[in-house]
C-alpha cells in the first residue's frame, strides 16, 4: 500500500519531469535543424565544385599525359609536356583527398 502512495505522489513529478524533456529537445532541434540546413547549403556548392574540379584536373592530366608519352620519341618534346599532366594528376588527387 505503501508503494502505492509513494509511485501516486511521484507521477505528477515524471509526467512533469517528461514533458520538461521534450520541451527541450523540440526546442534544441528547433534551433539545431535550421543550423544543419544551413550549413549542408553552404557545403553543398563547395563539394560539388570540388568534384568537378578533380574530374577536370583529372581528364587533363590523362590526356597530357598521354600526349607527352606520345611526344617523347619526337626529339624528346614528350619529356617537357609530361610533367605537367602529372602535376595535373597530382592536382586532382589533392583536390580528391581534401574532399
Amino acid at each position: 500500500m505503501l508503494d502505492f502512495l509513494i509511485g501516486v505522489i511521484k507521477l505528477p513529478f515524471l509526467l512533469l519531469a517528461w514533458l520538461i524533456k521534450a520541451v527541450i529537445v523540440s526546442v534544441v532541434w528547433l534551433v539545431k535543424l535550421p543550423l544543419i540546413l544551413l550549413v549542408w547549403l553552404i557545403k553543398l556548392p563547395l563539394a560539388l565544385t570540388a568534384v568537378v574540379l578533380a574530374a577536370v584536373f583529372g581528364l587533363l592530366g590523362v590526356v597530357i599525359s598521354l600526349v607527352g608519352v606520345g611526344l617523347t620519341p619526337v626529339l624528346g618534346v614528350g619529356l617537357l609536356i609530361l610533367p605537367i599532366g602529372l602535376a595535373l594528376l597530382l592536382l586532382s588527387w589533392l583536390v580528391a583527398k581534401l574532399l
